[in-house]
């Protein structure tokens, strides 16, 4: 976003000189460099008595005592500010791949970019939008200084988003394609997200919108979904692979043999990786402050205010305030949960949380509101959500029957705060990383995904239970057992021997290997590197 710094205060300023203008790619004035500032026609009509050599035309625009040189907006004001935000945000992320595919679908429609707090989904829009368009609009709906519900209660026309830039001391609206309006925080609005359609229908200006709570606040009444005037998005912490391209090792983690062909020193630089992710995981900011201080217990501080800021936030939508408060119980009951060796199969993992987190609070609180904060858990993107393939047949498919934590970074935080056994955390963030790296399979667009269904599942026959189970796009089943350590893998046999799969793998710790019944494949890879070529 551009920001136009204020010229007035309580006190009259020292007088300003305008040193270059600025022109956009028709040759248009849209504003001044004053003092190595960028500032509109419009505000700097409204305070040219602080403007030492400019002064008012007869139209009423503002005009220089004598020529100055000229700059190109989008190569010397966009593109800088893209400069700037790369330079501070300087992680690759793939979402920037989903956005030029959604910017280069000639049919595209309104963009919806949904994810959990702080994965970074407003960084990543802002250096889209300055690295691609020539002007961006960027509204946060949290401070809506400027009205911007006034646009859509108006009829949302052009002349009203004109109005708005107006208002915000922002650029001229220009309704085409060379403009990216984002709306950020849009969860805030029912107003304003009930007419997406309408501003679709209006302006002529690429749309996208994204906030931190979609996944559950767009279940509330009052808001409406605009069925085939958007399309959806999911961002995530960093994958594996964001965080092997961070430490320069992305080409090895795509090229590695995965059974054990390649030189050794690339196994034990993925290892190692690896073993750092699974404790401090993903989120940007905490990736961030590693590397400036090469410490966890940062790591976890930044994890732990991340909690509390989700905490804050949430007493937003929730009717009574001592909701919010059971989730430090359902935080460590859903770890618990994780780490028992058979995790229920007949109930819903909800229920199943539900029950454990009231039983043991000390709060008066009943069933209904526990249940509700476990679902806003769930929805909000901090716990992920797992099937039941029953008895190996993913067309019998029962929901919602394990939960994992959507980020190996805040397991590992909580596992810690809440003296979870070594031995069993082990297992525990082994599976959530095996989980999470499935889990994005899942989300990609329909031309570039790898695998059928809907979601990762799991499956038990009698007493023998399969971590993960998954078809891919050929309609081969592969059925995949995490092992943190050495160890049996009975129940994958069993699998496959009940011909519920086609092909076993084994993801552990290792440099892989081929099986006369299954094949083993160095954990790391066993999302990104689906289908194990």
């Amino acid at each position: 976003m551009i920001h136009i710094p204020v010229l007035i205060t309580g006190e009259r300023v020292q007088d300003m000189i305008a040193t270059h203008r600025v022109r956009t790619s028709d040759k248009s004035t849209v504003g001044f460099m004053i003092d190595g500032v960028f500032y509109t026609n419009d505000y700097i009509r409204q305070n040219i008595a602080y403007v030492t050599n400019m002064s008012l035309h007869d139209d009423g625009m503002p005009e220089a005592e004598c020529e100055l040189p000229e700059l190109d907006y989008k190569k010397d004001i966009i593109d800088k500010e893209y400069e700037k935000l790369a330079s501070e945000n300087p992680f690759v992320r793939d979402v920037q791949d989903e956005l030029l595919a959604w910017k280069s679908d000639q049919m595209h429609q309104v963009l919806q970019l949904e994810g959990t707090r702080q994965v970074g989904k407003t960084t990543e829009l802002l250096k889209f939008a300055y690295k691609n368009y020539e002007f961006v609009l960027y509204v946060s709906l949290a401070e809506d200084n400027y009205g911007f519900q006034e646009i859509v209660m108006h009829g949302a026309t052009p002349l009203e988003f004109e109005k708005y830039c107006m208002r915000a001391g922002l650029p001229s609206f220009v309704n085409n394609s060379n403009t990216l309006l984002i709306i950020d925080e849009i969860q805030r609005s029912q107003t304003v997200y009930n007419a997406i359609r309408l501003m679709r229908r209006n302006v002529n200006c690429d749309i996208v919108v994204t906030g931190s709570y979609l996944g559950r606040v767009l279940q509330d009444k009052g808001f409406f979904l605009p069925a085939g005037t958007v399309s959806c998005c999911t961002m995530f912490p960093l994958s594996f692979m964001e965080f092997c391209r961070i430490f320069g090792a992305e080409t090895e983690l795509k090229t590695i043999n995965l059974f054990g062909q390649s030189d050794g020193c690339a196994y034990e630089q993925l290892m190692k990786l690896y073993d750092l992710y699974i404790q401090i995981g993903g989120y940007p900011e905490v990736v961030k402050r590693y590397i400036q201080s090469k410490d966890i217990g940062e790591c976890y501080n930044i994890i732990g205010k991340l909690l509390s800021t989700f905490k804050d936030e949430s007493r937003n939508y929730f009717s009574s305030p001592r909701e919010v408060e059971i989730f430090d119980v359902v935080y460590r009951e859903a770890l618990q949960e994780m780490c028992n060796e058979k995790r229920g199969t007949g109930k819903n993992a909800v229920e199943t949380i539900t029950s454990l987190a009231k039983a043991n609070t000390e709060l008066l609180v009943n069933k209904n509101e526990v249940s509700a904060a476990v679902v806003w858990l769930k929805y909000t993107g901090i716990l992920g959500v797992c099937s039941l393939a029953v008895n190996g047949d993913l067309t019998k498919i029962v929901p919602d029957r394990r939960m994992y934590y959507a980020d190996c970074g805040i397991a590992s935080y909580l596992a810690e705060r809440y003296m979870i056994d070594k031995t069993a955390l082990t297992g525990l963030l082994a599976e959530t990383f095996v989980y999470n790296e499935l889990h994005r399979l899942f989300k990609v667009p329909y031309t570039r995904c790898k695998v059928k269904e809907d979601e990762v599942c799991f499956s038990v026959y009698e007493q023998y239970e399969l971590d993960f189970i998954i078809i891919d796009r050929k309609d081969v089943i592969y059925g995949i057992e995490v092992k943190a350590k050495d160890g049996n893998s009975k129940s994958l046999k069993v699998f496959i021997d009940r011909r519920f799969v086609d092909r076993g793998i084994v993801a552990k710790p290792t440099v892989g290997g081929h099986g006369d019944t299954f094949d083993t494949i160095p954990i790391y890879a066993v999302g990104c590197r689906f289908p194990y070529v």
